[in-house]
């Protein structure tokens, strides 16, 4: 019987190496794709200096003015334009390799200061960081930017334009280069690990290592570099913290501003840094000086944090960089003198030599940064120091942890009392818990209210607006308004008299949530009332949209939220069977009109004949909205719409766009407009394969009609107070 079950055993022991060996050859048999030859374009940069209110049409008339990025350095924007903050245009073209056409394709630029907008073939691609006023910039990250194949020219030169807000250490990489999506994602990926994420996982060694020599000072608080220890690391974590703050939400959301971001990240944990390793090594080697070497060293860090902190500019922040080095070298070499003076005694030279031993990986990273540095400007590598500093911290806790096990060894009868402490702290943990449980009972109570505000908050802003289709003398109006969340940045109006329709509008307001649809409704009488008074003064269309941008900055106060519209203005009095249209766009979508008698689509770009630049209730800026004069037959067909339609975008990232939208107005246009409307939005679900909208979605169809065969509708009562009343008692 005993030979039977060895037999099993070994039987049962067999089996399971066997299919793990199995398993192991399935895994080396499985073959990678092979990465393609990259199309490095980071040597054909060329740039051209321009100034913030450049656009792509400047930078296309300039071409001719661009100038051959010669410096290949990470820093070359700054050494050709100089010190300070700048616009500029880079440019780049390639023509797309026999292997990668009929296929998306991704451009990865692995540096770039400070913050860009970037064009391919006319179209606008993507942007990182933000523009004055409200600058931000990418930091470390690697810059991804997806070229869809509908704005690829697929047997000709692709032309790549950047704008870019130089400022600081600005350059663009030298080694960018293009693949198709597949690959040069994934690649985008790896340099963002390396330059970027790698850095987080440290966040965790500073905490553990700030908490435990905090714990290990508190309870012994004579060994004062425990103490030191501790704050070095909390504040080397702060420091960190820009490496990787392009993952944070926080940080791209523009929740935190990039000065205070700057000064309170970047440079003032530094001088702490210093200030604190240079008192760890005084404290580690038990020295005291005297009290105002004390006030001396405090001065110095003080006079550091406030010259930072009063710094206005990014440039004056530079300009204030020497001052602080100096400041920073008169802190480090007091701690340096320190270890040196240790090492020349025989009794303490033991204890320096711990102390060296402690700090000698991240020296030797600093100078192999250094090197690396100097050797290839080109490059961005990572900062080998911070991977040092990780081993120097491992090092300081075996020796700080063999400081504390001697205390421990002296101290051993504090041992007895640890039960005590530990049933005391369970105690406060339990209480702690039964207080937290009443706090989420709370929390649920009121996110419940929130909820049921926000859904009151939704349904009065429904019925704040007209009705969605609407028949007046001479128009058919179908509307479609989808809001992304419950309340919505959209809105729309009708102004009218009696049975005749004087204007239409479409306005959108930027961001999403509560402040948007807020914005809506203080925006929506403002810009009825001062549409009906310039109708009655017959006052231009674009006179008109600057009043309300004036009026709406002055009600607003100190919010953000800032919008782009349309207002037209119909006046069919003088040809019955035609009818005029004044129409103002303040830096919205261009509408379309769709012309019976051509059988064409035309995008109402304004044909004042002046230049049109801003949007409306963005303080401090100058606008000049643009106005468009044309006729509605019979037939003809106004579009109005926001670039939630146009901007969806399907698995692919790519948008639906102007020309699907203008190619189902085409091959509808004799069905009713609530028919036209049901067409677009089909086509454009199947487009975007059914995926929930990421924006707010508003669109407007005017189709003009004979007048002499409009008949009055019977107007709708008001549901407003039994849908508050239902959502009430629900």
């Amino acid at each position: 019987m005993h030979f039977f079950l060895e037999f099993a055993r070994v039987r049962t022991n067999f089996f399971l190496i066997f299919s793990l060996i199995l398993v192991c050859c399935g895994f080396v048999s499985c073959k990678k794709e092979k990465e393609p030859d990259k199309l490095i374009i980071g040597d054909d940069f060329y740039y051209w200096e321009a100034d913030a209110d450049s656009n792509l049409g400047d930078a296309m008339r300039n071409m001719q003015n661009f100038k051959k990025l010669e410096d290949t350095s990470t820093r070359n924007l700054r050494n050709v334009l100089g010190a300070g903050p700048h616009f500029v245009w880079g440019k780049a073209e390639f023509e797309i390799p026999e292997g990668f056409k009929d296929v998306p394709l991704g451009l990865v630029i692995p540096h770039l200061k400070f913050a860009e907008q970037l064009f391919l073939n006319g179209n606008f691609i993507s942007m990182y960081g933000g523009f004055p006023p409200h600058e931000q910039s990418t930091l470390f990250k690697a810059h991804f930017f997806s070229f869809p194949i509908n704005l690829l020219n697929r047997d000709g030169k692709n032309i790549i334009l950047i704008k870019v807000f130089a400022q600081g250490k600005a350059g663009i990489s030298s080694h960018a280069f293009i693949l198709p999506t597949q690959f040069a994602y994934p690649a985008f990926e790896r340099i963002n690990f390396n330059h970027t994420r790698i850095y987080m996982f440290f966040v965790g060694s500073q905490l553990f290592a700030f908490l435990l020599f905090l714990c290990f000072f508190i309870n012994i608080r004579s060994y004062r570099e425990f103490r030191d220890f501790a704050l070095l690391n909390i504040f080397t974590l702060i420091f960190l913290i820009p490496f990787f703050a392009t993952e944070l939400p926080m940080y791209t959301n523009g929740f935190l501003p990039y000065m205070p971001f700057i000064k309170f990240t970047l440079c003032i944990p530094p001088c702490f840094m210093i200030y604190f390793a240079t008192l760890f090594a005084i404290d580690y080697h038990n020295r005291y000086y005297k009290k105002i070497y004390k006030i001396i060293r405090l001065t110095a860090l003080a006079v550091q944090v406030i010259m930072i902190i009063l710094a206005p500019t990014y440039e004056s922040l530079v300009k204030i960089t020497p001052i602080i080095l100096v400041l920073i070298a008169f802190q480090l070499i007091i701690g340096i003198r320190v270890v040196i003076q240790e090492l020349l005694k025989k009794e303490t030279r033991v204890t320096a030599l711990q102390f060296i031993f402690g700090f000698m990986p991240v020296i030797i990273t600093a100078i192999f940064d250094i090197s690396i540095r100097l050797a290839d400007k080109s490059k961005v590598y990572p900062y080998f120091s911070i991977f040092g500093w990780q081993l120097s911290i491992i090092a300081f806790i075996v020796l700080l942890a063999i400081r504390f096990a001697s205390i421990y060894r002296r101290n051993k009868e504090l041992s007895e009392h640890l039960t005590e402490e530990i049933t005391a702290a369970t105690l406060d943990l339990q209480n702690a818990n039964d207080e937290l449980s009443v706090l989420n009972l709370q929390l649920e109570k009121d996110k419940h209210r929130s909820d049921m505000d926000l859904e009151m908050a939704a349904l009065v802003q429904r019925n704040f607006f007209p009705q969605p289709n609407k028949h007046f003398r001479g128009w058919e109006i179908s509307i479609c308004y989808s809001p992304a969340a419950k309340v919505s940045g959209d809105f729309y109006d009708y102004y009218t008299y009696n049975d005749i329709l004087n204007g239409i509008s479409l306005f959108d307001v930027s961001g999403h949530g509560l402040s948007a649809s807020l914005i809506t409704m203080l925006s929506k009488n403002i810009i009825s009332r001062i549409f009906q008074t310039g109708f009655h003064r017959k006052e231009p269309i674009d006179k008109v949209l600057t009043k309300i941008n004036n009026k709406i900055i002055d009600e607003k106060g100190g919010i953000d939220n800032y919008m782009t519209g349309i207002l037209c203005r119909f006046d069919d009095s003088e040809t019955p069977g035609k009818c005029s249209v004044e129409l103002g766009n303040a830096g919205h979508p261009y509408p379309l009109k769709f012309s019976l008698r051509d059988n064409e689509i035309f995008e109402l770009r304004g044909n004042d004949g002046k230049p049109h630049y801003g949007a409306i209730g963005m303080e401090g800026i100058n606008v000049s909205f643009a106005r468009s004069n044309f006729s509605m037959a019979t037939g003809d067909i106004l579009i109005l719409y926001t670039d939630g339609i146009t901007e969806s975008t399907n698995s692919h990232q790519i948008q639906f766009g102007v020309d699907r939208l203008k190619e189902v107005i085409r091959e509808n246009h004799a069905k009713p407009a609530n028919e036209i409307i049901g067409h677009i939005i089909n086509k454009l679900e199947e487009f975007v394969e059914y995926r929930p909208f990421e924006d707010d979605i508003t669109l407007i169809i005017a189709k003009r009609t004979n007048a002499a065969e409009y008949v009055a509708e019977e107007e709708h009562d008001d549901v407003l107070d039994d849908e508050i009343e239902e959502l009430t008692d629900a």
